[in-house]
């Protein structure tokens, strides 16, 4: 599991809110809580239950629920499989079984037990099918929080049973604030730009920052600028990331989706400047000089066609990028 951070900067008032409303006033036992990856859904959905424990029910064991050994809550999110030592990329039935036999357990001194599903994006059909069961038998004094990125990626029934609440991203300044908690002595202009690559995810920012995310655009920089298929930059770079877990490649293409999407619009005369507080900007014009729209078609479609399988049957990365640069010499 996850570190999860006990300070929360941002979302206070939801949090008085909804510890006041959702045991009293819900009449649902199951709630979504939605919004991009890497917002803070997490940090608000703990901070919200220990609030509750502690504010309702006179309960403050804050240290077992931030461990996940509290013995009235579950936390659920992939696992490592024991036979490969290698995270899971789903949430496995096995898993959601087992909370059953948890809600059915008597409760310590009555207190509601709360099951958190960190992220619902990643149960497959068939965890999908027995959490569902569950939330069409609802327990009273068990609730259900499924952390969500992606509202489509959950089943209609499921979405149907459940009380959903939006998370926005942070304000500039609270995201400074979130950054700074794990990098002190961040400069400025590395704010405005993990702000403009994160589309404003504190999450997902930190994860680009302690990977090297300068280092990164700049490798791309250079192999946009070569427009040469099988370069020994496009070598190295791919290489680089070809090594990359599944997690830090999705951050890579998160970030070369960005800049394609963003020279599209670039050569179809928008006006981009605007929608960044960086000089990402000015990169990527810069970049949009070497880089026509069938070439940029051409990875999108690639990556749409492929991305999927590549977590699925653990393709091979290193090949992987370089077909996704081969497109630029298309």
């Amino acid at each position: 599991m996850e570190i999860i951070s006990q300070h929360l900067i941002g979302y206070e008032n939801h949090l008085e809110n909804l510890s006041n409303n959702l045991i009293i006033k819900s009449s649902s036992n199951s709630f979504i809580f939605y919004g991009n990856k890497g917002i803070g859904k997490n940090t608000f959905t703990h901070c919200l239950i220990n609030k509750i424990f502690s504010d309702k029910f006179n309960e403050s064991k804050s240290n077992l629920l931030y461990a996940n050994s509290h013995p009235n809550f579950r936390y659920i999110s992939k696992i490592i499989d024991e036979k490969s030592n290698k995270l899971n990329s789903n949430i496995k039935i096995d898993q959601i079984r087992k909370i059953e036999s948890f809600i059915y357990q008597s409760s310590l001194n009555k207190l509601p037990k709360f099951i958190i599903i960190d992220s619902a994006d990643d149960l497959n059909i068939s965890s999908s099918n027995s959490l569902l069961k569950l939330l069409e038998e609802p327990k009273n004094n068990s609730y259900f929080i499924l952390i969500v990125h992606q509202l489509f990626n959950i089943m209609p029934t499921i979405r149907s049973r459940c009380i959903k609440f939006k998370f926005s991203h942070p304000s500039l300044e609270n995201f400074d604030k979130i950054i700074r908690q794990s990098f002190p002595d961040i400069k400025e202009k590395d704010i405005s730009l993990l702000y403009d690559l994160s589309n404003g995810s504190p999450g997902l920012a930190i994860q680009l920052y302690s990977n090297n995310i300068k280092d990164l655009l700049d490798n791309l920089l250079i192999i946009f600028n070569e427009k040469n298929n099988l370069s020994k930059e496009i070598i190295n770079f791919s290489e680089i990331v070809g090594i990359y877990t599944n997690d830090q490649f999705k951050l890579f293409l998160s970030i070369l989706k960005l800049i394609l999407i963003n020279i599209l619009k670039v050569n179809l005369g928008i006006n981009i400047k605007k929608y960044f507080l960086s000089n990402l900007s000015d990169t990527i014009h810069s970049i949009s000089k070497n880089i026509n729209n069938k070439s940029i078609l051409t990875i999108l479609d690639y990556l749409k066609l492929n991305e999927n399988d590549l977590y699925i049957f653990n393709l091979d990365k290193k090949i992987f990028s370089i077909n996704i640069f081969n497109g630029i010499s298309k």
